[in-house]
């Protein structure tokens, strides 16, 4: 029973609704695929219906060999399954029969004749057995499947019967017509397995589903619903078309099930079917008779052409068994009392290594499951629990990385990373923005100081010619003295313009920073903007020394500490610090003040060439983008974070560098 179920790569999601569904654990995820493992598969059909993405294909080769048959003239039978006016709803049932011999069957039968000569069989074995064990039915091909492959120890207990597919094959080959090809049709995958099973094999030529009849049908062209009804061939049943249906089988043997007698179970569905296996093979049972089924029924297999609630489907059924029941004689069924319908099973049981602890603790551990209270057993990866799955990985039915919380973990750090990659781009495009922007306005401001700078001392050496002159008290004089003092500012400008353009690589020397920034705090310190300030400084003394060229630093020292000064003209504190970053690989300066603040919509600008947020005549707006440009040269960064009225802290990163050969500089 190998082989009926394989997967459509290029369909399968990764969703593993098939792992979760399937009950003996036949998928086999490998590189993200779920397969089907030929050599677990019972051929319930679970993972047909449950797969969304269509990506489970049914073994198809019946078809084409019915097709053969047909065309070679062979007398070809088919034998609906009991489900059929369940699963074909949408006609009458009998104009099924019509349109199964337009597609060239010879004769159309019912297996609810199999279902009857079954029936009868195992009303003999219930009244023969003296056996004390409980006895399992085993129409269904799926259950004993399932029981050959995992639980061989119930082996014994399967009533040795075949199924009505196989009880009628049997009746035409061997008793109604010898030369026929049979052909049957029903709604159960797991049928195509079993005409195959040694045990059973040649009773049965060739199996489809509802699904492969009715696209047959709808190919040919076949209009079923327009069609006259037809008579079906073989012996007419009785009861037996009742078999399909949970229970059916009791009430086809004759046998009670009254609820109050415990000798009788009945179970139906994949997980209680199951279970109820699990615990007769560990516990035993009090019960004698157990008539199980993996579906819901026969009426709702894999493959019942039309979907509906069971208690619909059951009622189409039992309709049609009261509207049949006495329209034509039943056949006598005691002639074919002889009919072998016995059937043996076989032990295939698949072993299954277990691993020790440790083995699943490091299967576990590469999903991040380092503690019970990781293991949150979800469900998700189609397992029970994570130790299950764990087992499944050891045994190769499962890759670790299955676990969809841990998938969602790594999704989320791998969000962070990019985020996190994605601003620092942000931050170097916009640093590679502002190095070109301060490049070209360099360029500009030199050719522009130089141009400047000579007309201006020709006026500041005739202003001070004119002044000398000029005796006190001459009302000129006033005039002339503001021509000084705006060429002197604009002399200022040009100073700063020029130190704004200055392109020269520094020259860097090992540097003492806390020495540097304490010179620098000692000549601001004079400064008339600073006789109100406070000056407090925290510096680490545990700084190493490092590379960079002292003069241009102490320049951006200074005009970090004069922007202080003057934020704070009736008084403030400024406190300057030091100290290593986490990782020891850089160097922080703070200047924390407070003063006025910075406005929130000025920060961006902040380091902008002839940006100032001070009054007009009090700034040249070129101090901090000296100041950043300065930094810039020395692989460092500069930020500033402000509040309005709470005052300002600019922030100099410096990496440490040590001297390369042992140069000192």
């Amino acid at each position: 029973m190998t082989g009926v179920v394989t997967t459509i790569g290029e369909k399968c999601r990764r969703c593993y609704q098939c792992v979760r569904n399937c009950p003996a654990k036949a998928i086999k995820v490998q590189d993200g695929q779920a397969k089907v493992l030929t050599e677990r598969c019972i051929g319930c059909g679970n993972c047909i219906r449950v797969c969304s993405q269509g990506a489970k294909r049914v073994e198809s080769a019946a078809l084409p060999t019915t097709r053969e048959m047909i065309a070679a003239g062979e007398h070809v039978v088919a034998c609906l399954a009991p489900s059929f006016p369940a699963a074909l709803r949408a006609v009458r049932p009998r104009q099924v029969v019509t349109a199964a011999r337009r597609l060239g069957f010879s004769e159309v039968m019912e297996v609810a004749v199999g279902a009857e000569l079954v029936g009868r069989a195992y009303r003999k074995l219930i009244q023969d057995s003296d056996s004390q064990g409980p006895i399992i039915t085993s129409p269904c091909p799926a259950l004993v499947s399932y029981v050959e492959k995992y639980l061989p120890e119930l082996i014994r207990s399967l009533a040795p019967i075949v199924s009505p597919m196989i009880a009628l094959g049997r009746l035409v080959k061997g008793r109604l017509r010898p030369d026929a090809k049979v052909v049957f049709i029903g709604p159960c995958v797991a049928k195509k397995a079993e005409a195959r099973d040694p045990s059973v094999v040649g009773a049965v030529d060739a199996v489809l589903t509802f699904k492969e009849f009715t696209d047959w049908l709808e190919e040919a062209g076949v209009d079923v619903a327009a069609l006259p009804d037809g008579e079906f061939d073989g012996p007419t049943p009785e009861v037996g078309r009742i078999f399909p249906v949970s229970g059916g089988l009791l009430r086809t043997a004759a046998l009670s099930s009254d609820i109050l007698d415990n000798e009788i179970v009945v179970t139906e569905g994949v997980d209680r079917t199951t279970e109820l296996l699990h615990s007769l093979g560990k516990n035993g049972s009090e019960a004698r008779f157990y008539d199980l089924l993996f579906c819901e029924g026969c009426i709702k297999g894999p493959f019942s052409a039309e979907r509906g609630d069971a208690v619909a489907l059951k009622q189409v059924v039992a309709n049609y068994t009261r509207a049949e029941r006495g329209r034509y004689p039943a056949a006598p069924l005691e002639s074919y009392d002889d009919l072998d319908l016995s059937r043996g099973f076989s032990d295939v049981h698949i072993p299954e290594p277990q691993p020790t602890e440790e083995e699943i603790r490091a299967i576990l551990r590469q999903t991040s499951k380092l503690t019970p209270q990781d293991e949150l057993n979800c469900g998700a990866c189609g397992y029970a629990s994570c130790r299950d799955k764990a087992i499944a990985v050891y045994n190769g039915l499962a890759e670790a990385e299955m676990c969809l919380p841990y998938l969602i973990e790594k999704l989320e750090e791998t969000v962070a990373e990019l985020n996190t990659s994605r601003r620092e781009l942000l931050e170097t495009e916009e640093q590679l923005i502002q190095s070109e922007k301060l490049a070209s306005m360099g360029q500009l401001a030199a050719g522009v100081a130089h141009e400047i700078n000579n007309p201006l001392g020709t006026v500041l050496i005739y202003t001070h010619m004119l002044l000398k002159e000029l005796p006190q008290g001459d009302p000129r004089r006033d005039d002339l003295q503001m021509i000084t003092r705006e060429a002197e500012r604009c002399r200022k400008i040009v100073t700063g313009l020029l130190d704004f353009s200055r392109q020269s690589k520094p020259r860097d020397q090992l540097t003492d920073v806390n020495a540097l920034l304490s010179d620098s705090i000692a000549l601001v310190a004079k400064q008339e903007s600073f006789a109100k300030v406070r000056v407090r400084a925290g510096l680490d003394p545990d700084l190493p020394a490092t590379l960079l060229d002292a003069d241009q630093m102490k320049q951006a020292f200074i005009n970090i500490l004069q922007n202080a000064g003057e934020a704070m003209p009736e008084s403030g504190e400024l406190t300057v610090s030091t100290g290593l970053s986490d990782d020891g690989r850089n160097i922080i300066a703070r200047f924390a003040d407070t003063g006025c603040g910075i406005p929130e919509e000025s920060l961006e600008r902040i380091f902008h060439p002839f940006f100032t947020t001070k009054q007009i005549g009090k700034g040249t707006g070129l101090g901090l983008a000296i100041v950043y440009g300065i930094v810039k040269m020395h692989r460092g960064g500069i930020s500033v974070d402000s509040k309005v009225g709470a005052g300002s802290t600019f922030t100099i990163t410096l990496p440490v560098q040590e001297p390369r050969g042992g140069e000192q500089g």
